[in-house]
C-alpha cells in the first residue's frame, strides 16, 4: 500500500507538492486547501506516515494558516500517526515538537534547512531580477546594481547579475565575505554609501535595518528590492516617507510566487534528502547492534 501524505496548504506551492508528490506513487490529501485530482484530509484511514505544513508554519497551538483559513494540528492527530512518521513545516513551534517526540514522530523545519536555503535562493535571484527589469526605463545590461549582503542570495544573485551583464557592486561588513565576492569578481566595499557610485538599483539580502537615508541620497537608486525576511531591511522612519516608499518594495516569499511548482520540489528535495539520510543512520544503528 502506498504511503499516505496529507499536505496542510498555504498557497499554490503547495498544490503542486501535492501533485508532484501523486506522481512520485504517494497517496496524498490536501488539508485546508483545495488540489485538483486531490482527495481532501480524512480522519479515517491508514495512518499517515508523513504531513506536511506551509511554509508560515505550524504555531504552538498546532494551528496552521492555510488558504481556506486556519486548521489545528492536534495531539491526538500527532497519535494516529505511523510510528516514526514525519511532521515537517517551514517553522515548528516548540510545543508541537514536544507532541511530535512523545509519539515516537520525527520533525523538520525545512525553513532552516542547508539544503533548501541554497535550492531557494536560485528562485529567488531570478524573481528578483525580473522584478528589478525595467523600473529604471532600463533592463539590466551594462546598469550598476549594488548589493547589499552577499550570503547565500546574495552570492548567487551576484552571479546570476552578471550574466546579464550588470555591473555590480557588492557590499557587506564581514571582510570574509568581501574576500569571497573579490575573489569571484566583483568590486567590493565595506557596508557604508560613502563607498558607494550612482546605482540604478539597489538589492537588499541583510535582515536589519541597513537600508538608510544615506543610502538613498548617495546612490540615488531609482529602485530598491528588499529580499530580507521581515522586518526587512529598511530604517526606521522611511516607511513614512513618500519620496524612498515609491522606489521600495519588500519582495517576500519570491519562490512561492514567481515558480510555485519549483518551490514544490525544493520542499520535497530537502525532505527526501533528509528521510533518506535517517535511513542509512538507522540502518548503520542495525548493523551495529
Amino acid at each position: 500500500m502506498a504511503t499516505r501524505v496529507v499536505v496542510a496548504g498555504g498557497d499554490a506551492r503547495d498544490a503542486w507538492l501535492c501533485q508532484f508528490l501523486e506522481n512520485q506513487g504517494f497517496t496524498v490529501e490536501a488539508w485546508g486547501f483545495s488540489a485538483p485530482g486531490i482527495a481532501p484530509y480524512r480522519e479515517s484511514g491508514e495512518p499517515v506516515a508523513i504531513f506536511i505544513g506551509p511554509m508560515t508554519g505550524i504555531d504552538a497551538d498546532g494551528s496552521m494558516k492555510t488558504m481556506d483559513g486556519r486548521v489545528i494540528l492536534t495531539p491526538d492527530f500527532l497519535a494516529r500517526m505511523a510510528h516514526g512518521g514525519l511532521i515537517a513545516a517551514g517553522l515548528i513551534a516548540a510545543p508541537v515538537t514536544l507532541w511530535a517526540k512523545r509519539y515516537g514522530l520525527t520533525t523538520v523545519e525545512y525553513r532552516n534547512q542547508t539544503t533548501f536555503m541554497w535550492l531557494n535562493t536560485v528562485p529567488t535571484a531570478e524573481g528578483a531580477i525580473r522584478a528589478a527589469i525595467g523600473r529604471s526605463g532600463f533592463t539590466l545590461y551594462h546598469r550598476p546594481v549594488g548589493i547589499l549582503g552577499f550570503g547565500r542570495v546574495g552570492a548567487i544573485l551576484a552571479l546570476r547579475l552578471q550574466s546579464y551583464g550588470s555591473f555590480v557592486e557588492v557590499f557587506d561588513r564581514s571582510v570574509e565575505k568581501r574576500a569571497m565576492a573579490s575573489a569571484m569578481g566583483f568590486p567590493v566595499h565595506p557596508l557604508d554609501p560613502v563607498w558607494c557610485p550612482p546605482l540604478d538599483g539597489l538589492f537588499n539580502t541583510i535582515p536589519a535595518p541597513v537600508i538608510t537615508r544615506e543610502w538613498i541620497d548617495t546612490t540615488d537608486p531609482a529602485w530598491i528590492i528588499d529580499l530580507a525576511s521581515l522586518p526587512g531591511g529598511l530604517a526606521k522612519g522611511l516607511e513614512t516617507d513618500s519620496h524612498v516608499m515609491a522606489r521600495y518594495e519588500s519582495y517576500l516569499g519570491v519562490p512561492g510566487h514567481i515558480a510555485p511548482r519549483r518551490a514544490a520540489e525544493i520542499i520535497w528535495e530537502t525532505l527526501a534528502s533528509i528521510l533518506q539520510e535517517n535511513a542509512v543512520k538507522a540502518t548503520v544503528q542495525r548493523e551495529r547492534n
